[in-house]
């Protein structure tokens, strides 16, 4: 019975063995895992930071945008007040006798209201839109 003892006793010393080893793998791969949860934390920290720098930079971009529409705007309306006091000057026409009207424009050959000209990706001969804008018959 000794032997066999001896045996049982070889085996238990070599799943000791097996276990330890296997013991120190597990803490090894633990301590892996935790230096990439660190590193996947401080990556997910600056990822934050950049989003709201990104979000601070569009939100800037945006008034920037506004701004110029802004200014585009207000120049257009001055040049077209520029032309329409040229006009009143050089040709004597009065624009305050209800015959000027910006709000409308030549279509079909009529003046008609600018919200009731089609505005289509084929024009039809004749009409005069925005976007192909050409002189009125003189």
């Amino acid at each position: 019975m000794n032997a066999q003892h001896k045996a049982k006793k070889e085996l238990l010393k070599d799943e000791i063995a097996s276990l330890i080893a296997e013991r120190l793998k597990l803490h090894d791969e633990n301590q892996q895992l935790k230096e990439g949860l660190s590193d996947l934390s401080s990556a997910k920290q600056a990822d934050v930071e950049n989003i709201h720098h990104l979000q601070m930079d569009i939100s800037q971009l945006k008034s920037n945008v506004l701004k110029v529409e802004g200014y585009v705007i207000d120049q257009h309306k001055f040049g077209f007040e520029k032309a329409l006091q040229q006009v009143k000057y050089f040709y004597k026409i009065s624009l305050d006798e209800g015959n000027f009207d910006v709000g409308k424009d030549f279509y079909n050959g009529e003046l008609i209201p600018v919200d009731e000209i089609p505005y289509d990706d084929t024009p039809e001969e004749g009409n005069v839109h925005d976007h192909d804008r050409v002189d009125a018959e003189k």
